[in-house]
């Protein structure tokens, strides 16, 4: 399996670990906590539903970052889906047990699923601003770039 978690050799019996839920980010508008969020209301998660869900192409960093900083056991398996071009690659699906989210509820995650919900969703309407400010940018270092480095073909 190419995304097994990695087990630790001096455990003698890894299916009987603590799988206590971890903790809430205390930052609710960002990635972090909307992936974490979605996993929380039992979604399973894959790289391109998050391209367009939480905005991002980084959707194993989020898993990575979820589970060594703030403790939470999240599952994965491969699978095999077929593509318009004729090709058979392998994603990753992410979810969380829901013994865990069951855990998480009573210890108050409702509350902080609406949180994240809101700031998420008051961070989109700032999107056209960004959007803009992003193209300034990318235009200043435009007129910025050294004539010696100019592209190959023009």
């Amino acid at each position: 399996m190419k995304n097994a978690p990695i087990q630790p050799t001096y455990e003698s019996a890894p299916d009987k670990r603590d799988y206590t839920p971890g903790t809430l980010p205390k930052r609710i508008d960002t990635v972090i906590s909307s992936v974490l969020a979605a996993l929380l209301e039992s979604k399973e998660l894959t790289g391109m539903e998050s391209v367009f869900k939480q905005s991002t192409t980084r959707l194993g960093a989020a898993v990575h970052y979820l589970e060594h900083h703030y403790g939470w056991h999240i599952e994965r398996r491969d699978m095999a889906v077929g593509t318009a071009d004729g090709r058979i690659p392998y994603i990753t699906a992410y979810w969380l047990k829901q013994a865990k989210i069951t855990q998480a509820f009573e210890n108050g995650a409702r509350k902080w699923i609406e949180s994240v919900n809101v700031a998420r969703a008051e961070r989109r309407k700032k999107s056209g601003e960004c959007k803009a400010k992003a193209q300034k940018i990318n235009a200043a270092r435009q007129r910025n770039q050294d004539p010696r480095q100019s592209n190959l073909w023009g």
